[in-house]
């Protein structure tokens, strides 16, 4: 099994710095970001992803991170580096079957298999041991469908005093705390 993914929380300072990469209009660069994204979503999805939005926000992370570095040499289009990026991000996603599975339970908001007593209770342990503000965080990011979930979120990220992409990305770094606890919890049990 491979070792949790350390966890990294984009600084204000690349977030911007990757606007200002990809355009130095601050609107134009707004616009080719979620154009970007949402190629990225589609892109995981096509891949039958079932976590295709954290994937994006994992490669732009990761291409935010990468910036400084690369903005003064990096000729060409600056999608084609995203996507390149986002190989990388599915191929490593692919090699982590059983946080793949475990992603999968939590995007869902339910327990598959004929286990799923003992990784609901494995859940609820890991659950317990976020903070009470990281606990409500996911809980409500999750508990709504359809346009019911949109409007939470976007709810949510009012009453937070951040965008949306930053509440996807704190939720999936909650997630990324809980995967590596709850996997250590079923090995337990015995459920793998």
């Amino acid at each position: 099994m491979p070792p949790p993914r350390k966890i990294h929380i984009l600084a204000p300072e690349e977030f911007d710095r990757l606007l200002f990469w990809l355009d130095q209009d601050r609107e134009q660069a707004g616009l080719i970001y979620e154009k970007l994204r949402g190629r990225l979503i589609t892109i995981f999805a096509a891949r039958n992803c079932p976590v295709p939005e954290e994937l994006a926000d994992e490669t732009i992370d990761r291409v935010a991170r990468r910036v400084a570095d690369i903005a003064n040499t990096y000729a060409g289009d600056k999608a084609r580096y995203f996507f390149g990026v986002a190989n990388n991000v599915h191929h490593e996603y692919l090699k982590r079957p059983v946080l793949a599975e475990a992603q999968e339970e939590f995007a869902n908001d339910e327990p598959a298999g004929p286990d799923s007593e003992s990784v609901h209770n494995c859940l609820e342990q890991c659950l317990s041991r976020l903070s009470d503000a990281e606990r409500e965080t996911i809980l409500r990011y999750y508990s709504q469908e359809k346009q019911a979930k949109i409007e939470l979120r976007k709810q949510m990220a009012n009453e937070l005093g951040i965008s949306i992409n930053t509440l996807r990305l704190r939720v999936l770094r909650l997630k990324e705390k809980l995967q590596p606890c709850v996997e250590r919890c079923l090995q337990r049990t015995d459920v793998f």
